[in-house]
């Protein structure tokens, strides 16, 4: 089966790279930077001024195409709208456009995410709950959905969205795991300090299950428009989280400001019975994927 993998440079897609070939998929790269990372894969540099996605569509057939490119920085979204909106909404528009003209047999994966959902009337959320974002990077992706979804059900180009939860592991330079380790390594002051109360929770989901997801989506599913939450099913809150990595660095103390960031959700937790359904089974939690975290982050 031939893959292409469109922000294969990047964490999750990198990731994706990597796995898919280790289990036997012929896989082709997209990104910005002028090369790969050298993990053994066709790669096309395409540019951020004009994508060349006729280029690369036209001159390939693929089986599938996973989309993992896009800004999946909530801040910057919300100081930066119009680049966000073309990265996260525009761009997909652009693909599936070119899927539509020299590919159609291409089945498109699209990597959205749970921030569509904003703050949930009720938890486990699941796949059929009001979308309602809080901030311009979940506007973005629930537009993106609907561009899949126009693509879908106008053009016939077989789609799937997942909307993952918070996806850590291995290779992640940003989000909370790696601003702590961050604020430990590079200060020498006893207190970290976090946003938020700590008693804020979200649903972790590790870079390894998430790609298995993925794999089991590709195999099993049959693209006709389908949206699969993407999450372990456990809320851990953020304190939690501190007191873990606390165990690491007993020497220094993490806090909370009390300050929430414009954009955040306060609590999630997926219901993945959906994905569960399809075989999808969970296997690293919380406590030992910040272990496999920071044993990559110390060997940096």
């Amino acid at each position: 089966m031939k893959i292409l993998i469109l922000g294969s440079e990047g964490f999750i897609g990198s990731h994706c790279a990597t796995q898919l070939l280790a289990h036997g998929f012929e896989v082709t790269g997209c990104d910005l930077y002028e090369t790969s990372k050298g993990l053994g894969y066709a790669y096309h540099k395409v540019s951020r001024l004009s994508p060349q996605w006729d280029e690369v569509f036209s001159s390939n057939t693929f089986d599938v195409c996973i989309n993992a490119a896009g800004s999946g920085n909530v801040p910057y979204s919300m100081q930066h709208p119009l680049i966000d909106f073309e990265s996260n909404t525009l761009d997909v528009l652009r693909v599936l456009d070119a899927i539509r003209r020299y590919c159609p047999r291409c089945r498109y994966l699209h990597i959205s995410s749970a921030a569509v959902y904003g703050n949930p009337d009720q938890l486990p959320v699941n796949e059929q709950a009001p979308t309602r974002p809080l901030s311009a990077y979940g506007w973005h992706k629930l537009m993106s959905e609907h561009v899949c979804a126009e693509y879908h059900q106008v053009y016939k180009i077989n789609t799937t969205v997942i909307r993952p939860f918070s996806v850590y592991g291995a290779g992640l330079k940003k989000q909370l795991l790696w601003d702590i380790c961050q604020k430990i390594k590079n200060t020498s002051a006893t207190d970290i300090m976090l946003f938020g109360t700590g008693e804020e929770s979200r649903d972790f989901i590790y870079i390894d299950d998430l790609i298995q997801l993925i794999r089991i989506i590709i195999e099993s599913d049959n693209f006709q428009g389908n949206v699969y939450n993407a999450a372990s099913g456990v809320e851990t809150k953020i304190k939690k989280i501190a007191e873990i990595i606390h165990g690491y660095f007993p020497s220094k103390k993490i806090s909370f400001s009390g300050q929430v960031r414009i954009g955040d959700p306060i609590n999630w937790r997926a219901d993945i019975s959906k994905v569960t359904n399809m075989g999808f089974n969970c296997k690293v939690f919380i406590q030992s994927g910040i272990e496999k975290y920071i044993n990559w982050f110390n060997h940096q």
